[in-house]
């Protein structure tokens, strides 16, 4: 297997208006994609690029508020899947296309020994998805 860069850091959060707004107008950072159906905005500066995502309840120690998941890009998912489950590692979620009706992406997630999850990411055409409209302009979220 071969990671070739981080794909990006996500954060969750119940108010995805109020860190973009902090994100992009505060820190400089640029929207470059999203999933609306999915309360999804990937945000970029320079070579880093973080996901916020908003969910319905935060708390929890896999979905606490800030951060969640460190993504690690890899050219060739099902063989790093397959690397990695003949060296004893499990698997939370196996390869999968996302969003599961016309993927972009396709992803899998496992935990390092001390319980932090990662994910694995293969785009299927452009790295990023295309930055919904509703999400381009600071103000309320979907």
């Amino acid at each position: 297997m071969q990671i070739t860069s981080l794909h990006h850091s996500a954060l969750v959060t119940a108010d995805l208006a109020r860190l973009r707004n902090f994100y992009v107008e505060i820190l400089g950072f640029r929207p470059i994609g999203g999933f609306a159906d999915h309360n999804i905005l990937f945000l970029a500066a320079g070579d880093l690029t973080i996901e916020i995502e908003q969910v319905q309840e935060v708390g929890g120690p896999a979905r606490g508020r800030g951060w969640h998941h460190l993504a690690l890009e890899v050219e060739d998912l099902d063989a790093a899947y397959a690397e990695l489950t003949a060296r004893g590692v499990p698997f939370q979620a196996p390869p999968a296309g996302f969003p599961a009706d016309a993927p972009l992406l396709r992803i899998a997630f496992l935990t390092d020994p001390d319980g932090n999850l990662l994910e694995l990411v293969q785009p299927l055409g452009r790295r990023y998805p295309l930055l919904p409209p509703a999400m381009a302009a600071p103000g309320p979220q979907p």
